[in-house]
């Protein structure tokens, strides 16, 4: 349970900058890199939770939709798995990629539980492969840095002004609901 989110975000609000800041970088360190990965890692687990707590992120947020590119599996490649997930380039068609919009929890969801994360720079743009151990069979996704780092800094400055709760007349299970922000008066 998150009982103050403050020192949930901000470690994301960091990590959006490190990522902004070094990702994009010609020469990066071993440790910027493993550092880069971390931020990717932990970020995504955290936006995750705070999703998942009561009343930590507005509607807006919770509906976030995310912009990834998605590579089908080749046919007639063998099964993914530990031996050859690194050689994903081969197992997936990067020359087919479509557009695709998903939402948050979704793309936090995938990170958490990646089987193949890669980050990559240069010629695919720089961010980052993954799939699931779910998904694993059929796609593979890409996400820039310019996104994760967007994801990161919406997640860590959303600070709802509270939120509704009630109890269920039919079930008696406690329901919540944070309000949509108000747009401020023209």
């Amino acid at each position: 349970m998150i009982t103050e989110s403050y020192y949930w975000k901000r470690p994301l609000l960091t990590g959006a900058n490190f990522i902004r800041k070094y990702m994009d970088k010609e020469n990066i360190t071993d440790a910027q890199f493993a550092r880069i990965e971390r931020e990717i890692f932990i970020g995504f687990y955290t936006v995750r939770k705070l999703l998942e707590a009561t009343g930590k992120v507005s509607p807006e947020t919770r509906d976030l939709q995310v912009s990834l590119k998605c590579y089908p599996k080749r046919t007639g490649q063998p099964l993914v798995d530990w031996y050859n997930r690194s050689e994903f380039w081969e197992l997936y068609d990067l020359e087919v990629g479509r557009s695709e919009q998903r939402d948050l929890l979704y793309v936090a969801h995938q990170m958490v539980h990646s089987f193949i994360f890669v980050l990559s720079g240069h010629d695919d743009g720089h961010g980052a492969f993954f799939t699931s151990d779910r998904d694993k069979k059929t796609r593979l996704s890409f996400i820039t840095t310019s996104e994760i780092a967007r994801i990161f800094e919406i997640v860590g400055n959303d600070y709802p002004s509270g939120f509704n709760s009630w109890r269920d007349p039919d079930t008696g299970e406690m329901k919540w609901a944070v309000p949509p922000r108000k747009e401020p008066a023209a």
